[in-house]
C-alpha cells in the first residue's frame, strides 16, 4: 500500500464518523440495554410518599450536630481553633523578627528576643549578606569566578592565570596583513602543533608567502588555534574538578573506613576506648571546627608543647609498643622501691646498733637502790 493511501487528513473524517445514529455501528461484542423513556422515572418518583420527602431536612440537621462535638465544658472545639488562631495573629512582633523583616531575610534557627539572640542573628545575617554579594560579584565576572572555583578545588592559581594569559591568547590577537612575522609565527606554531618538523615548516612558509597566500593560512591558523587553547583551559578546569571529586571520594572512604575501626576495636595498641567514648573520639579527630577545615585533634597538636610532641614521636619510634614501655618503667619502679626499702633498712640497722652501744654504757643513776 502507498504511503498516500496509508495518511489520513483531517478534511477526510467527517462528522458522520464520529457520531452516528445507528447504535449498531461500533460494537465490543457486549449488548447494551437501550434507555428507558424517561417519563417512566418521573412517575416512580411521583409516586413516592410526602413523608420521605420532609425527613430529609430532618436527617441534614442531626447529621450537621454529630459533626461539631462539644467539649465537656461546653464550648464548642472550633470556636476554640479559631480563638487560638487569633491569638497567634495578635501577638506582638519581637524586634528581631522586625529586624528579619525589614532586611527581607528568611531564616530557619529561631533567635530570642534579647541582645544575645540579636547579637546572634546579626552575625549569621551578616555573613549570608556577604556570601550574597560576593555571588553578585563573580556572576558579573565570570572569569574571576573560574579562578576562584579552580583553586578551591585544589588547583594552583598560577597555572590558571598561565593558562588565561592575555599576552598568549590568540583570540585577542589582532592580526593584520602586513604583519608577516606575525603570520609565520602563527603558521610554525600551528604546524608544529601538528607534530610536522622545523625543515618542512621552513619549506611551506616559503611557498605560502612566495604564493601570496601566507596572511590567508596565518589567519586560519590563528582561529585554529584560538579553538585549542579554549578546550586546553576547559580541559585544565574539567580534570581539577575530577580530581577534586575523586579526592573527596577517597577522604569519605578513609573516614569511613576509621569509623568502622573505632567502631568495632574495643582497644587500641593495648589502650582500651570505652565504648560511650568511641563517637566523641571518632568526631574529635575527623569533624572541622574553624574555617580552614582543621580538627580539634589537629589543633590540639599544634598547641602542644614540645614534650607532649616528642613523646608521641618517640612512641612512634619504638613502634608504639607500650606493652614494653609499661613493663620497663614498672621493673624500673619495682627497682627503685627495692632500693628505698633496703635503704629504709639500713637506717633502721644502723639506728638500732647506735642505740645499743649507748645503752652498754654503765650510769649509776640507773640503779635502783630501793630496799
Amino acid at each position: 500500500m502507498n504511503e498516500e493511501h496509508d495518511e489520513i487528513a483531517l478534511d477526510d473524517i467527517t462528522i458522520d464518523d464520529v457520531i452516528t445514529d445507528q447504535p449498531d455501528a461500533i460494537t465490543d461484542g457486549v449488548d447494551l440495554p437501550m434507555a428507558e423513556p424517561e417519563e417512566e422515572v418521573k412517575n416512580e418518583e411521583k409516586d413516592q410518599p410526602e413523608e420521605e420527602a420532609e425527613e430529609k431536612p430532618k436527617e441534614e440537621v442531626d447529621e450537621v450536630e454529630e459533626d461539631t462535638e462539644i467539649d465537656p465544658e461546653g464550648h464548642l472545639e472550633k470556636e476554640e481553633e479559631e480563638v487560638e488562631e487569633d491569638n497567634d495573629e495578635n501577638e506582638d512582633p519581637t524586634v528581631v523578627s522586625e529586624v528579619l523583616d525589614k532586611l527581607g531575610y528568611e531564616v530557619e534557627e529561631e533567635y530570642e528576643d534579647t541582645p544575645e539572640g540579636l547579637a546572634a542573628m546579626t552575625k549569621d545575617i551578616a555573613s549570608q549578606m556577604a556570601d550574597d554579594r560576593i555571588d553578585e560579584v563573580l556572576g558579573n565576572f565570570p572569569l574571576v569566578k573560574q579562578h576562584l572555583e579552580y583553586v578551591m578545588q585544589g588547583g594552583e592559581s598560577q597555572n590558571f592565570m598561565q593558562a588565561h594569559d592575555p599576552g598568549t591568547d590568540y583570540n585577542q590577537f589582532e592580526l593584520t596583513e602586513n604583519d608577516t612575522a606575525s603570520q609565520r609565527v602563527i603558521l610554525s606554531n600551528y604546524f608544529q602543533l601538528k607534530g610536522h618538523d622545523k625543515e618542512f615548516i621552513n619549506e611551506l612558509l616559503e611557498d605560502y608567502e612566495d604564493s601570496g597566500k601566507l596572511h590567508k593560512k596565518a589567519a586560519a591558523a590563528k582561529d585554529a588555534l584560538g579553538k585549542y587553547q579554549e578546550q586546553q583551559r576547559e580541559q585544565m578546569y574539567e580534570q581539577q574538578r575530577q580530581q577534586n571529586i575523586q579526592s573527596q571520594k577517597e577522604q569519605q572512604e578513609f573516614w569511613e573506613g576509621v569509623a568502622g575501626v573505632i567502631e568495632e576495636s574495643r582497644e587500641f595498641k593495648g589502650i582500651n576506648i570505652p565504648e560511650k567514648e568511641k563517637n566523641k573520639f571518632f568526631n574529635y579527630i575527623s569533624r572541622p571546627v574553624d574555617k580552614s577545615g582543621a580538627t580539634q585533634r589537629d589543633l590540639d597538636h599544634t598547641d602542644a608543647d614540645l614534650e607532649s610532641k616528642l613523646a608521641i614521636d618517640y612512641l612512634l619510634y619504638k613502634g608504639f609498643d607500650l606493652s614494653k614501655l609499661i613493663n620497663t618503667k614498672a621493673k624500673t619502679q619495682r627497682a627503685k622501691t627495692l632500693r628505698d626499702k633496703l635503704s629504709s633498712n639500713s637506717e633502721s640497722i644502723k639506728s638500732a646498733k647506735r642505740a645499743t652501744r649507748r645503752n652498754t654504757k654503765f650510769n649509776v643513776d640507773d640503779l635502783d637502790l630501793s630496799i
